[in-house]
């Protein structure tokens, strides 16, 4: 516990003894504080006009009326000081909030930057299919012109293709029965090649009068009708 002093001040031209547990330099400020607002009173014509009893009155309101207004001062720095620190903790609670705001949004930024690489995966992968398939197209464009003599040109490029289009391609076109007849006929070509001379002479000059007749006929109809 602090040790209780006692010193000597002087008031309103008096010396007066004062004591307690505050420091002399503090008990000093009181005394000078006191004697600034006597002076101040005695300013004033009714202050000095006044009995001692009616001044000392007078300077007790002051005291007091100062000491309320100091108090009501105080209280109401200290209520701006609670709301300031409100304020201060909301925003804390807010700067924590937003925080955790940033850290999901970086993460669904890092999720969005990763969709959008196996995006750009995809991409590339369409594309390389797209030049394929464009390659693919050109193909059968050129191979379509063959098969305006041959529809086994076809072959090659048709079994690059998976085996529903192989399919769809084929019956579109008859690719297979193509095949069929062009190897039937490859067979009869064969066996024509291997019959003498003499007979597909035979043969030809058969044919050639067989046509003759049906052409004279075909004529002798035609005539007949124009006579009707």
């Amino acid at each position: 516990m602090a040790e209780k002093r006692v010193i000597k001040v002087l008031i309103a031209g008096k010396v007066m003894t004062m004591s307690g547990y505050e420091s002399e330099e503090y008990m000093q400020k009181v005394a000078a504080y006191i004697n600034s607002k006597i002076e101040e009173y005695e300013k004033t014509d009714a202050f000095r006009h006044a009995s001692s009893d009616i001044r000392h009155r007078m300077l007790e309101l002051n005291f007091a009326d100062s000491y309320f207004k100091e108090k009501e001062h105080s209280e109401d720095l200290e209520q701006r000081l609670k709301d300031k620190i409100n304020e201060l903790d909301e925003m804390k609670h807010n700067y924590v909030n937003s925080q955790v705001m940033v850290d999901d949004q970086r993460k669904d930024v890092g999720s969005l930057e990763a969709k959008l690489r196996e995006s750009e995966k995809n991409i590339t992968r369409l594309q390389t299919t797209l030049q394929e398939r464009e390659k693919t197209i050109a193909d059968l464009q050129a191979a379509l012109k063959e098969a305006g003599r041959d529809p086994r040109t076809l072959e090659p490029v048709i079994r690059k293709e998976p085996e529903y289009v192989q399919t769809s391609i084929e019956d579109l076109l008859g690719v297979n029965k193509n095949d069929d007849k062009n190897d039937d006929k490859a067979d009869q070509e064969k066996d024509v090649n291997k019959e003498d001379p003499a007979e597909i002479q035979k043969k030809q000059e058969e044919t050639a009068l067989r046509l003759a007749k049906q052409s004279e006929a075909f004529r002798n109809n035609r005539n007949g009708k124009r006579r009707r």
